[in-house]
């Protein structure tokens, strides 16, 4: 525990604090007004051990009068020195000015802590608003890298560290040192020699800190790491449960947990003992310090230089300001494992999303007529540097309203293209365009705003069956969802359902067949009528005779519309007015299904393998289209 620590991959520095100042800038008046609200309650409580040397000396003893004096005197109020004794001298005075303050203090107190509470939440909404933003604009290459546990735990417990550190640690940072500040001038004002016997003891500190503090940062690094690895196997092993069960592997994930957990027990355990140790060392010297004073201020008394109020009061601030100096010692070392969230943070934010919502420096063209025509001029494209390529030098056009089947064994490309259109990907060279504009010039939103797609990976919300169908067209009438719902023959499912349009389907559809999510998905492109359509495996968790009535309802929702049609079933390529063949990420073959089904090749073989006619066409078995 106590070896040098691995430097992380992302050190954080003080001065990196600016980075996350923008997310204070919209409410820094309510923090400025709480922070000063902090210092007026600080310096209330400086001056309560005080009261100690006021009752010995002033009320008790009925002397040590000179220190006050020669206060009011420098200050020019020499007039006032009688009165002032006076006053002091009174125990009723003294009472009726301890209750005021008392009263004081309270209702100051109150406000600066509601106006902390308002501060902090607003702080974690823009934080937590503004990582989220970020985090659903990276590229998908780096969301699917990052399993969704993961990126969770980011999301909530990093942010919720970085609350801590502007609100809660500021504030007792301030507190504290301001408290630093009040006392230490108390104390020089009332003897100097031991108040520079106290200042001495802060080298000691500050050894303490630099000893223990990198290395609990370094376990706090790690801790937050292995708590985001636990969060992802709960999410894959919850996510997961009908497979988990079906193959009784419940103590096998139970495994993965546990072991994860381990690791965060650990690093916990670790850094609890240092901070433990650090603590130690800090209240050792503390004592020393507490001796030393109570040596010096008794020789002191014994020669007159200084009275016992003076004395009981000094031994107060000790315990005071001992107390100040742990808060922020115990501070910092809790920023550690703050600063090892704004290490993962900042790493966050410094990833370049695929697009901005303000294009200033180069705003990106959302045309205001689509006609719908898609050019691939020799695309290639690799999900990796350095890795195979995925297409190679792929071309071909797409006319307006044309509709389009890519066809080819699994592995071939055909999503991947799709994939390119939607610009979840960028092409490795090469260039796609819509309507002679080349991709890269147009907003991202505005691009998917014109495409709909009914996909193989259904995703649905744990929302109402309305609302998933409208999720593209959130304006959508209930009519105009129940108009859908009728194109994609789901209408009479629906009203069967407890609350019709408004029952809810559970977490990705949970209560819904695979047939009927993917229905559901239908009416979802039915819906959102956008000019560009994607059908990617529109039918495959459909039988047979629901495909022969969906191919009328699918062939509506093309008209007009420039489609990509993927499918495995090669039935549905009849409703395609062109089909091209992928293999190997290159097209091998384009033209008509009754050109294609006369020439040997690819498509030949598929569709005579689904039609049960055996054809190995080219020594080829055919493969699963994707």
């Amino acid at each position: 525990m106590l070896q040098a620590p691995a430097p992380p991959k992302v050190m954080f520095k003080f001065r990196d604090l600016g980075y996350f100042f923008r997310f204070v800038r919209p409410i820094w008046k309510i923090g400025a007004v709480s922070l000063i609200l902090v210092m007026i309650t600080t310096a209330m409580r400086a001056v309560v051990p005080l009261t100690s040397k006021v009752f010995i000396d002033f009320v008790i003893l009925k002397t040590g009068y000179d220190g006050l004096a020669g206060l009011l005197s420098m200050i020019g109020m020499d007039w006032f020195v009688p009165r002032a004794i006076e006053m002091l001298g009174s125990i009723q005075f003294i009472i009726l000015g301890l209750i005021v303050a008392g009263i004081s203090y309270g209702v100051l107190y109150g406000i600066q802590g509601y106006l902390t509470a308002v501060y902090q939440q607003e702080l974690t909404f823009n934080l937590q608003t503004s990582l989220f933003d970020h985090v659903l604009r990276f590229p998908l290459s780096f969301i699917k890298n990052k399993q969704t546990g993961y990126l969770m735990s980011r999301v909530s417990d990093d942010v919720g560290m970085l609350q801590y550190m502007f609100s809660d640690a500021l504030t007792q940072i301030i507190s504290s040192a301001f408290y630093l500040v009040f006392g230490i001038a108390i104390l020089l004002s009332m003897n100097a020699k031991l108040a520079l016997v106290i200042a001495v003891a802060i080298p000691a500190y500050l050894i303490i800190r630099l000893v223990f503090s990198t290395r609990i940062r370094a376990l706090s690094y790690r801790e937050r790491e292995s708590s985001a690895a636990v969060s992802q196997s709960m999410q894959e092993a919850i996510s997961g449960a009908e497979l988990v069960k079906s193959y009784a592997t419940e103590k096998t994930e139970i495994g993965k947990v546990s072991e994860r957990l381990r690791d965060v027990v650990n690093a916990r355990i670790s850094k609890y003992v240092l901070m433990t140790m650090a603590a130690t060392f800090m209240r050792g010297t503390m004592f020393g310090l507490l001796l030393v004073i109570m040596i010096v201020g008794a020789a002191d008394i014994q020669a007159g230089a200084m009275t016992l109020g003076d004395y009981v009061t000094f031994l107060s601030y000790i315990v005071f300001l001992s107390a100040a100096v742990n808060t922020l010692f115990y501070t910092y070392l809790t920023f550690q494992p703050v600063f090892a969230s704004m290490d993962r943070l900042k790493e966050m934010f410094s990833v370049a999303p695929e697009f901005e919502w303000e294009e200033r420096d180069r705003p990106l063209k959302q045309p205001s007529r689509v006609d719908g025509a898609i050019r691939f001029e020799d695309v290639s494209f690799a999900y990796e540097a350095g890795k195979p390529l995925v297409l190679r030098d792929v071309s071909f056009d797409v006319k307006p309203g044309e509709t389009v089947a890519l066809v080819g064994h699994s592995g071939a490309g055909k999503s991947t293209l799709v994939s390119l259109l939607l610009k979840l990907y960028v092409p490795g060279s090469g260039r796609i365009t819509l309507d002679g504009t080349g991709l890269e010039e147009l907003n991202h939103a505005w691009l998917r705003q014109q495409i709909s797609i009914v996909s193989q990976d259904i995703f649905l919300f744990n929302d109402t069956v309305e609302n998933n169908i409208k999720y593209g067209r959130p304006d959508a009438s209930k009519e105009d969802v129940v108009r859908a719902a009728k194109k994609a023959h789901i209408h009479e499912f629906v009203e069967t359902l407890p609350r019709g349009y408004e029952t809810l389907i559970g977490e990705r559809g949970t209560k819904l067949s695979v047939g009927q999510r993917q229905r559901i998905s239908i009416a979802r492109a039915f819906l959102k009528d956008t000019p560009l359509l994607i059908l990617d495996e529109p039918t495959s968790a459909i039988d047979p005779e629901t495909e022969m009535y969906l191919k009328d309802s699918l062939d509506e929702l093309m008209k007009g519309k420039t489609t990509f049609i993927i499918s495995h079933r090669m039935s549905l390529t009849e409703i395609a007015d062109r089909i091209i063949v992928i293999e190997g990420g290159r097209v091998v073959q384009t033209g008509t299904r009754e050109e294609l089904a006369a020439k040997k090749g690819i498509f030949g073989t598929l569709l005579a393998f689904e039609q049960g006619r055996g054809d190995t066409d080219n020594g080829r078995t055919p493969g699963d289209a994707s």
